[in-house]
Formats: structure tokens, sequence, C-alpha cells
């Protein structure tokens, strides 16, 4: 593992206990739910799917996708196993992880067969990984030819007051977080074959994205 992984992997492995109550806080809380579910709504989840679920951290969105599966599976993803721990505990917690797999993976080169899942999803991952255009790549290469992927992550801004506040979240992000915001989500695509993106949606001022995406071969 690289020490940029390395560096990753210990800092949400000390995060794990607050992750989600930093995660829900009030203030975001709300509009963060709305985004996933919204997000996880693109998918158009059937009852046999096999969705990976990159980064998962806690498992937040297991439930949520796990609800609309009854054959199918949801495999979560994460290089931490603190936050791997916090979300099989949720899945069983809420009792769905009869419905739920989670194993500890490099989101730039997961072990997974080519075409294994119909869908893919990664909500705030992008902007963490050490490999982006990698990852992006790894995700399309796991994905069936007829499936769709959705990524709901932060972005910069094209327009408005959302571009100040944006600017002096940056450094904060960078170095508290390790968290790159200001990555370009077509950019990272740009440099990947066979992908499509069909739809896309901005939330708070901008900051927010969630894109579906399709294999174009």
């Amino acid at each position: 593992m690289s020490t940029e992984k390395s560096r990753v992997a210990r800092r949400y492995d000390k995060w794990s206990g607050l992750y989600d109550s930093v995660d829900t806080f009030p203030l975001i809380g709300r509009a963060e739910k709305r985004w996933r579910l919204e997000a996880i709504e693109m998918l158009d989840l059937k009852p046999d799917d096999i969705v990976l679920d990159v980064g998962t951290g806690t498992g937040l969105i297991l439930p949520w996708i796990a609800r609309h599966l009854t054959t199918g599976k949801v495999i979560g993803i994460d290089i931490s196993d603190k936050m791997l721990a916090k979300a099989r505990g949720r899945a069983e917690k809420v009792g769905v992880a009869d419905r739920v797999k989670l194993k500890k993976e490099d989101a730039d080169s997961m072990t997974f067969q080519d075409s294994a899942f119909d869908k893919v999803i990664a909500t705030y991952t992008m902007t963490t990984v050490p490999e982006p255009t990698r990852t992006f790549q790894e995700m399309v290469r796991v994905m069936k030819d007829d499936g769709k992927m959705v990524i709901l992550d932060t972005g910069k801004p094209k327009k408005g007051v959302a571009r100040a506040i944006h600017y002096y979240m940056r450094p904060f992000a960078r170095v508290f977080g390790l968290t790159h915001i200001d990555r370009d989500i077509d950019a990272i695509a740009s440099g990947v074959k066979g992908i499509e993106k069909v739809k896309e949606k901005r939330f708070y001022g901008g900051m927010v994205y969630s894109t579906l995406w399709e294999k174009t071969r």
C-alpha cells in the first residue's frame, strides 16, 4: 500500500467513531440524506442487482440500497478496517446483513472480475482516493455493459457565492480531511474510454454534484 493510501486508511480508522455524527450534523445532515437517496434513485435498482458501493465508509447508504434488493446483493468496499467494522455493525443492526457483503479493497486496484456488477455507486469517494482516474477506470471495468454508475461528490462551483465559499474550504479539506474538493469529475472521466455521462444534478450552489454514467461499448 502506498504512503498516501496508508495515510488515508489511518485517518479514516481514527474518524470511524465520529464519522456518522459529523456526516449527519443537523445543519447539513438532512440535505446529505436527500442527496444520497436521490443518487440511489438514479441507479434504477432492480431486485436482483449486484451493486458495488465504492468507499462505503460506515455503510451509511447500504441499508437504503439493500431495501431495493431481494435476491440481489450490495458489496461495500473500503480501505479502512474500522470503517468496515462500523458498516458491518450497521447492516446487522437494521437487518440487512443477508444482502450486504463487506470487503477491504483498494478502489484503484480491485480484485473483482470484469463486468461483475450491475450497478456501481461512489459517494464522496472520488475526492479522497489518491488515484481518481485509476479508480474511475476500475469502476468502469467492473460494471456490466448495460449497467449504471452514479457518483455523488463535491466539486468546484461554476458561478455564484459558492465559488468564494469553496475557495476558502479547499485548504481545510485538504489538510484535515485529505480531501481534494476541487477535483473535476469530467476531467477525470475524459481519460477513460467506454463511458458516458448521461445525467447530472448540482446542489448547494454547485459544490455538490450527482452524476449518472453508462458504458458506451
